[in-house]
């Protein structure tokens, strides 16, 4: 848990959420990095109480939403779940490492080439990503939430634009597949998203950003590929079945 006599890089360095919350407290984490917290937040004019408390919420969830459990969750739930916990993940994450991808390039793109490939593989997963999750939420989701819910065995369309459920499931796996790509190639990029010696603490927290998101994508696509889209298919054959 982060301390207020702790410096900025130290904190950085131990919580992966740290620093989309030092940021969004807009404390720079390079030009605060030796600073500790308590300094940083009296040289900018914040609440320290403030600033901790949010730190420790997001450390809480951090590790709460490593103990999730979703197996026994229903069709529904599940799909809450992808949407409000990956979904969002993805639109509020995403920008924030490009920015600072961005940011990294120009300070540091001639000593490190390989960050504006970094920048270039972020804003390819977000496009690919923001599109493929729209799919996802306009078109799939709801028809597989209207399954979980069919009485006694009824099961229609609805003017949907496929005629089962494995068509949609099928495009939306290939795309994935696309996304792993991507992924892969980031891995290989930061070499497993190690920094070098002399990073700074945007360059840690780029790093450490992505890692963590490499982690969710991995527990996103999980989830869709291994229990959501499978159980769909089965309760539509079952559904067809006994109508």
């Amino acid at each position: 848990m982060a301390t207020a006599s702790q410096s900025i890089r130290e904190i950085v360095s131990k919580q992966s959420s740290a620093a989309a919350i030092l940021q969004r407290f807009e404390i720079d984490l390079c030009l605060h990095a030796e600073e500790s917290l308590k300094q940083a937040c009296a040289n900018l004019q914040l609440s320290i109480d403030q600033v901790l408390e949010k730190l420790s919420e997001a450390e809480e969830k951090e590790n709460g939403d490593l103990r999730t459990n979703v197996a026994g969750y229903s069709l529904s739930r599940l799909i809450q779940h992808v949407v409000r916990t990956h979904h969002q993940y993805v639109r509020s994450e995403l920008p924030r490492l490009a920015e600072m991808a961005n940011k990294l390039v120009g300070e540091h793109g001639d000593g490190a080439p390989e960050l504006k490939q970094v920048e270039n593989l972020i804003n390819a997963l977000h496009a690919e990503l923001l599109a493929h999750i729209c799919k996802e939420e306009q078109v799939l989701f709801p028809f597989i939430a209207q399954l979980d819910q069919e009485p006694e065995g009824r099961v229609t369309l609805n003017g949907a634009c496929f005629e089962t459920v494995a068509q949609p499931v099928s495009k939306m796996v290939r795309e994935h597949q696309s996304v792993e790509i991507l992924a892969a190639e980031m891995r290989t990029l930061t070499n497993g998203f190690s920094v070098p010696a002399w990073a700074c603490p945007t360059y840690i927290a780029l790093y450490i950003g992505l890692n963590q998101f490499d982690a969710d994508l991995r527990q996103h696509l999980h989830v869709e590929n291994d229990i959501l889209f499978p159980r769909a298919i089965e309760m539509e054959s079952a559904l067809t079945v006994r109508s």
